[in-house]
């Protein structure tokens, strides 16, 4: 009574002291995961944000796009309806006063269109009127390439030659300073550079000029392209576009040439020039990807949050990029609220925690004393059951049905009763299987010493059968010639012809069976596969017709000679034939045949026979000792072990592939250069 006390005590405090160290663990589990969770929202709060924060400055890029893009069309449709329409192309200046009185009309078109140039050039790209310096004409300057720079420019003369071939062009372009000092622009897009984010050198400028430009070809009424026009706004310091951006969309823009800012919303946060326009301040390298590859790129600073996009040239060169940015205090309101949300809620949870663990410990209490006093009653039957089972009732069964572990172990224990009654049982059973097995195997050896007699025996009587054999075929002979020397007699040739065919015939056979009941030993020479399987199955050949089994030979001519031990290797054969004849009780068809393998440098014996195969059950007993499937007294079961014994000793191997119902090959594998025996030197 007292044992099961202390074993209950144990383990109600067992299971006590388990659930508080698993409520300490879950509440220090659930603490860990709040606070994880509600730093991982607070991430994902950030990162919402911040995503659509640039979805909607990728929506302002692509309006920003779009705004350009109505300039062109603009553009396009002011300065085509003069070009394309044969007003412009039926009257090309050709006296200073009428240059004048078309550079008035197109000065009216740039104020109109808020263009920055309109320039008309003809067939050989020369200029023909510039409308803001209608002195300046005759020239080429459009049809330059100016690659001396220190900056890149635009090509010109591309945009105008295709031009000419009749195509109309909308791009923006870098244009040099030698042709925006023709056009008058030289000072509207000279821009001093600023200290910003990089220091700027000292009195340096931006003397390029960004373009939008639009080039078509100027056609006569008739249609023919008489020249063309080159119109374009220039962008350096043009507030105008940012100006209504920033009116539009709420965010601060900008427009770069290169790494430029040459137009732009934004001011200068730092340095001597902070509170400035930010206009003439150099892009950041470290977010030059725009610029560098040509691609989307994306930046977050401490208080903006940005978005470039490039401006690409009739080549399809990146020039200049477009910039929408956004202040990050809309993310800092944004997450300060949220985080007031996050303190109560952890509070909370606090709370909800310390009143669970009580909770918990209540009822761990509760099923502690439940569970066991069921499990130390369990436990007693086990006992009592081990106690009956030691004085020998094995027939005892328990009866436990707790749908738990221990009616496991109640299994468990009857499992091992009924296998010690049933051991108790087939012990004896077991000893009378042995000792048969015994006496089956000293049966077997009985037998092998009968073959070795018999052997010997067919050794004797062969001896005996040579000499007359001799003095048959050597009469014969004799015969033979007396009769070849009388006339008319072919029918008596023929008959002493067939009397010395058939001796010879059973001389042979009777050598072969000298042959091989010789008593074998373990010497090797060199000898001829072909010729040892020709001699085996000239014994069985007869047999074999006799039984319906038709017998077929394909020997490999290239098979070399090899060393090995020819009454083991005939044995092999002979084994191999023997079971292939048997599993054809209704004739069927034999096949040996031989082949060299010159890439393993092997030689390969096949025996296949159209037999009934081999079960699936008995094909990993093949080569098993005293393993057979013939009935009794027709088979010792150690043919094929025999078989396996020789060919391992030989360094080869045996394999087999078999069809039930349709027959079965056995292939042997031997090295055709078996290694010389070692000479021992006796000193």
């Amino acid at each position: 009574m007292m044992f099961r006390l202390s074993l209950r005590k144990k383990l109600v405090y067992t299971f006590l002291g388990g659930s508080l160290l698993t409520v300490l663990l879950f509440s220090i589990v659930i603490k860990g995961i709040m606070n994880d969770y509600i730093q991982r929202l607070a991430e994902v709060r950030l990162q919402f944000v911040s995503e659509q924060g640039q979805r909607e400055i990728r929506t302002n890029v692509a309006i920003f796009k779009d705004a350009f893009q109505n300039i062109f069309e603009s553009i396009t449709t002011t300065v085509g309806a003069l070009a394309q329409s044969g007003a412009v192309g039926d009257h090309l200046p050709q006296t200073q006063a009428e240059r004048q009185r078309m550079a008035g009309m197109l000065q009216r078109v740039q104020h109109e269109t808020s263009l920055s140039m309109i320039t008309l050039v003809n067939l050989e790209g020369r200029v023909i009127l510039r409308a803001m310096n209608p002195e300046a004409y005759g020239d080429d300057a459009l049809m330059r390439e100016y690659e001396d720079g220190p900056k890149p420019v635009s090509s010109i003369r591309r945009l105008l030659l295709n031009a000419l071939t009749g195509k109309t062009i909308q791009s923006f372009e870098a244009f040099a300073p030698e042709i925006l000092s023709k056009e008058t622009l030289d000072d509207d897009a000279k821009i001093q550079l600023k200290n910003g984010v990089l220091p700027a050198p000292a009195n340096t400028f931006e003397e390029r000029g960004l373009m939008m430009t639009v080039a078509m070809p100027v056609r006569s009424s008739s249609g023919k392209i008489v020249g063309a026009v080159l119109a374009g706004r220039l962008l350096n310091k043009d507030q105008s576009i940012v100006t209504d951006i920033q009116k539009l969309l709420g965010d601060s823009a900008s427009i770069f040439l290169g790494d430029v800012r040459i137009a732009t919303t934004a001011t200068i946060n730092r340095g001597e020039s902070k509170g400035q326009s930010a206009t003439g301040t150099l892009l950041d390298p470290e977010r030059d990807r725009v610029l560098s590859r040509g691609e989307l790129s994306q930046f977050r600073s401490d208080r903006q949050l940005g978005l470039y996009e490039p401006l690409r040239n009739y080549e399809n060169q990146v020039v200049g990029a477009i910039w929408i940015g956004r202040s990050l205090s809309f993310i800092a309101s944004i997450d300060k609220a949220q985080s007031e949300i996050e303190k109560t809620a952890e509070s909370r949870t606090n709370i909800y925690i310390v009143v669970a663990a009580l909770i918990s410990m209540l009822v761990a209490i509760g099923i502690a004393s439940f569970f066991s006093k069921r499990v130390t009653f369990r436990i007693d039957q086990l006992r009592k059951g081990a106690e009956i089972i030691e004085n020998g009732r094995l027939d005892y069964r328990l009866r436990i049905d707790s749908g738990d572990e221990i009616e496991l172990l109640s299994k468990q224990f009857n499992s091992m009763a009924s296998e010690l009654e049933e051991s108790h049982q087939t012990l004896e059973r077991k000893v009378d299987e042995r000792t048969r097995e015994l006496k089956e195997s000293q049966e077997a050896m009985v037998q092998q010493e009968k073959m070795v007699g018999i052997g010997q025996l067919a050794a004797g009587i062969a001896h005996e059968l040579n000499t007359p054999l001799g003095t048959i075929i050597g009469y014969a002979q004799m015969l033979r010639e007396d009769l070849a020397q009388q006339p008319a007699t072919p029918a008596n040739l023929a008959d002493v012809e067939e009397i010395i065919g058939q001796a010879g015939r059973c001389r042979d056979l009777v050598k072969n069976l000298l042959n091989f009941s010789r008593r074998s030993s373990t010497q090797m020479t060199d000898a001829g596969i072909n010729e040892i399987i020709r001699n085996i199955i000239a014994l069985v050949e007869h047999d074999f017709e006799m039984k319906g089994v038709n017998v077929r030979m394909d020997l490999d001519s290239k098979v070399p000679n090899t060393r090995v031990n020819e009454n083991e290797i005939a044995q092999v054969v002979m084994n191999l034939a023997n079971n292939a004849g048997d599993s054809m009780p209704e004739g069927g068809e034999l096949r040996v045949s031989t082949r060299y393998d010159e890439r393993s440098d092997r030689i390969c014996i096949e025996v296949h026979d159209t037999g009934c195969g081999i079960k699936e059950s008995d094909r990993t007993r093949v080569f098993e000792p005293f393993f057979t499937t013939k009935e009794v007294g027709k088979g010792t079961g150690l043919g094929l072990s025999i078989c396996y014994k020789i060919v391992e000793n030989h360094l080869g191997s045996i394999e087999f592939d078999t069809v039930t119902g349709k027959g079965t090959t056995f292939r042997v594998h031997l090295p055709a250069r078996m290694p010389a025996p070692e000479k021992v030197h006796v000193g």
